[in-house]
């Protein structure tokens, strides 16, 4: 073989194959090492609400607790989440470790799914344009703003979001083919995420089937139009039956009761243009190439709509841009005027997200051949020194933390053992954190400030006549304030107090303090 011929094949293997598996790795351990290395990006992993899973797993796998006994979230994120999170539990020693392994197995499952639908779609460059996504995706995640630092979280809806991806692959396949197994595998996802998070019915089943179904009558006299229109529509009857599932799985159903208001409206928008303005501060460039991707969406709608070319662009491409937009609109929708959900960044991740998975496939379509993949692993270059940076100025600003013990969990492990105590009362955001990150194996029942229980994702079993100590702490809303000195007129005065911080711990002894 000529030696330029071999350098040739040479440097096409790194193109093609070796830099575009590298720099994700890359990326993904550069996100690692800024939560080994602390917040901002920590601080959205180890909140109360993202140690759901890590407090439930510790509950079923090691304290003997039984899924019936728990209080789920609305959304109870079995699948994909559970078997991920089942995955960082067997690799990772500590809830410490298992949050960010579980992180990273999202981005590898999510670069996979990637790199899937740009072969189902017919990218000249898959691997290329799947690590250009992926890089960009852990750029924008190292800047800590939601929704893109959820790409590492578990139990935020990010998992539906991933389903959502897959779904599009399963039904590009259906609508290529006719596969009858792809179609069972479409429904069967759409089943189990929509048993797991409702929201995946309004934002990746509904509009999918919409997107669907009207480029099937736009395509007018292709034969087997009525055969097409059910297999579209097919997803989204499994996806009902696991949302009717849900009231038949979960022993305490959560979900959120929701309602029309209309004075609800004016004050979810403000909020909503809150987080767009935050965003556009911290992320201008990301936040103009995404109104860019709306303004070409919008367009190719247009010319589709006409039965007109969208701009060289594969009519799948083009149509999933179209159910992009029907997703985002139909979340936006419904979201807005319904009390009591708030607006969060969460419940827009597919609106804010999906342009940055088709972004590299649109370019790497509108490319010539040749082009196209070395542009598109210029970009994750890119992406990736980016990430370095950023991770770069973070460890030099927090070194690594190989264990995470903060010194208020200390404190109160210390208290505890002076007189052997286990069973504690703390409001919401204080008893997950307090619970997980002790190293003596402590339960800590959730009431609010009348002193009533909590039972919001938590264990009913948690819950006692009597208990041991309180944790009072010092930012807790009205609401949920645990207030110490309406425990010491049921109680008398505790025979210890202990400071931690900006914590009081009143210590009463082994079923020494009531709530009642």
């Amino acid at each position: 073989m000529p030696i330029r011929t071999a350098a040739s094949l040479s440097l096409t293997l790194l193109l093609q194959l070796l830099l575009p598996l590298l720099l994700p790795v890359f990326s993904v351990a550069c996100l690692a090492v800024c939560y080994l290395s602390g917040p901002p990006l920590r601080a959205g992993l180890l909140n109360a609400d993202a140690l759901y899973l890590p407090t439930l797993f510790d509950d079923l796998l090691v304290r003997g607790g039984r899924l019936s006994d728990w209080y789920l979230t609305p959304a109870p994120y079995f699948f994909p989440d559970y078997p991920l999170y089942l995955a960082a539990w067997w690799v990772a020693p500590t809830s410490y470790y298992q949050i960010i392994a579980f992180g990273i197995l999202q981005c590898a499952l999510l670069f996979g799914a990637l790199a899937l639908l740009a072969r189902a779609l017919g990218t000249r460059a898959a691997l290329p344009a799947a690590a250009c996504s992926l890089t960009l995706f852990a750029w924008l995640a190292a800047s800590g703003r939601e929704p893109f630092v959820l790409l590492l979280s578990n139990a935020y809806h990010f998992g539906g979001f991933l389903a959502a991806v897959l779904l599009a692959t399963a039904w590009l396949r259906v609508d290529a083919t006719a596969s009858r197994p792809a179609l069972g595998a479409a429904c069967l996802l759409a089943f189990l995420v929509t048993l797991s998070d409702s929201l995946f019915l309004l934002q990746a089943a509904l509009p999918l089937a919409g997107a669907a179904s009207a480029r099937i009558l736009l395509e007018g006299g292709k034969p087997g139009r009525r055969r097409r229109l059910a297999m579209a529509w097919a997803p989204v009857a499994a996806a009902l039956l696991g949302h009717v599932g849900y009231t038949l799985l979960v022993a305490h159903p959560t979900r959120y009761d929701v309602h029309l208001d209309r004075g609800r409206l004016a004050a979810n928008l403000h909020d909503l243009a809150g987080f767009g303005l935050d965003l556009w501060q911290a992320l201008p460039a990301a936040t103009l190439g995404w109104l860019a991707c709306v303004a070409f969406a919008l367009a190719c709608a247009v010319r589709l709509a006409r039965r007109r070319d969208p701009f060289g662009l594969p009519p799948a491409l083009a149509w999933l841009l179209v159910f992009w937009l029907v997703s985002a609109t139909m979340t936006l929708a419904v979201s807005l005027p319904l009390a009591p959900l708030p607006v969060a960044a969460r419940y827009f991740i597919p609106a804010a997200c999906w342009p940055i998975l088709l972004a590299p496939m649109m370019v790497a379509h509108l490319l010539r051949r040749r082009h196209a993949p070395a542009l598109l692993l210029a970009g994750a270059c890119a992406f990736a020194l980016g990430t370095g940076m950023a991770t770069a100025r973070q460890w030099q600003a927090h070194p690594i933390e190989s264990a995470y013990y903060p010194a208020d969990s200390a404190c109160l492990d210390r208290a505890l053992a002076r007189m052997d105590l286990h069973h504690g009362v703390a409001q919401y955001w204080d008893a997950k954190p307090f619970q997980r990150f002790s190293r003596r194996g402590i339960v800590l029942a959730q009431h609010i400030a009348s002193l009533e229980e909590l039972p919001w994702i938590t264990s009913q079993r948690y819950f006692r006549p009597a208990y041991d100590f309180a944790l009072v702490g010092p930012d807790a809303p009205p609401q949920y304030h645990i207030p110490a000195a309406r425990l010491e007129a049921i109680n008398g005065p505790p025979p210890a107090r202990v400071r931690c911080g900006d914590y009081t711990i009143l210590l009463y002894g082994r079923d020494a303090m009531r709530v009642y």
